[in-house]
């Protein structure tokens, strides 16, 4: 196996102008450079990854921090980031912060502890504060699927609003108008944006807004069915349901198929997030596409940007699209 002696022989320059090539230290003559990458190449030499690290303090390796492991969409989030870091010569350190601050703050410090090169941060639990601080220290960051104005040029958030407007519009021009919502977490910046959407596609249809039809619930299969259940025992019809995510849009059907109502003919039903089970829901589930992917490789390109300094295009805010399958149905339009 080649050395970085054998380097610096075949190259004809000393052991610490190669040292310098390979961690980018310091500059080299461009000539000197090609003569060291040359040798490289022909001698098949390997940096030690671990001297490699110490030299340049940096470890080849992006700390991501998500709620929870579990579930299919937080499983798609890390694989199309794990997908990317790895196409970019990096490797995932990944934690599970939890839905809780301190949960996340022991994350994020755990993560630094084990230096890495910078953190991609899917969490709406630290507080702006928090991570406005963090990039004050120096700690390169990236934030998914969240904004914050002082942190505008470290975030990729998606069109929240404009995804709830997509699907309360399709329900509107299905013939729906009296339409139930069940949104996720408040305190959540993409809950108040999908909710904010309904709103304003209502608004626009001419449709009263109903509070009655409205409840908080939890981005989960379980809080969904609750919520359902506490539609069905309000004297406020309804037919059909925006929820907030696919998860809650499941919770809701059980509750509505053991209820004896039938989807789409009697309550129609749009999700939000297409995660790959939606597809196979029967009847499938109408819903708003979370362009997961995109999103991970806007967040590793921008990481990557920013321990390189380098400037590239980066798209900081994407536009979510509606998955049309069998969940709503057409309402007979009345005279």
């Amino acid at each position: 196996m080649a050395t970085i002696k054998d380097v610096s022989d075949f190259a004809g320059v000393s052991q610490a102008t190669v040292s310098r090539v390979i961690n980018g230290t310091s500059s080299v003559s461009q000539e000197k450079k090609h003569k060291v990458e040359h040798a490289i190449k022909v001698l098949g030499y390997k940096p030690n990854s671990i001297a490699q690290a110490l030299a340049s303090s940096r470890t080849g390796s992006i700390g991501v921090i998500v709620p929870e492991l579990g579930g299919a969409f937080y499983s798609q989030v890390l694989q199309s980031i794990e997908e990317r870091l790895r196409q970019s010569g990096y490797h995932l350190v990944v934690t599970a912060g939890s839905n809780h601050e301190q949960g996340q703050k022991e994350s994020v410090e755990f993560l630094l502890s084990r230096r890495v090169d910078a953190l991609i941060l899917h969490t709406q639990q630290l507080s702006d504060d928090y991570l406005i601080g963090l990039q004050e220290q120096g700690i390169d960051i990236v934030l998914v699927n969240r904004f914050i104005p002082e942190l505008a040029s470290s975030c990729i958030d998606i069109d929240n609003e404009l995804g709830g407007k997509l699907a309360t519009e399709h329900l509107i021009e299905m013939g729906h108008r009296n339409i139930a919502c069940i949104t996720g977490p408040l305190h959540k910046s993409d809950a108040r944006g999908r909710l904010q959407g309904y709103r304003k596609a209502l608004e626009e249809a001419g449709i009263a807004f109903d509070e009655s039809l409205i409840i908080e619930s939890g981005f989960t299969e379980e809080t969904g069915a609750s919520a359902m259940r506490k539609l069905l025992k309000r004297p406020h019809p309804f037919t059909a349901v925006f929820a907030c995510n696919d998860h809650m849009a499941f919770g809701a059907f059980e509750v509505l198929h053991h209820a004896g109502f039938t989807v789409p003919e009697q309550i129609s039903l749009v999700g939000f997030d297409d995660i790959l089970f939606a597809r196979y829901l029967t009847p499938a589930l109408t819903t708003v596409n979370f362009p997961i992917e995109n999103m991970s490789y806007e967040a590793v390109q921008l990481a990557i940007q920013k321990l390189q300094k380098s400037k590239h295009d980066v798209n900081f805010k994407l536009s979510p699209t509606l998955v049309t399958r069998e969940s709503v149905h057409r309402l007979p339009q009345t005279l």
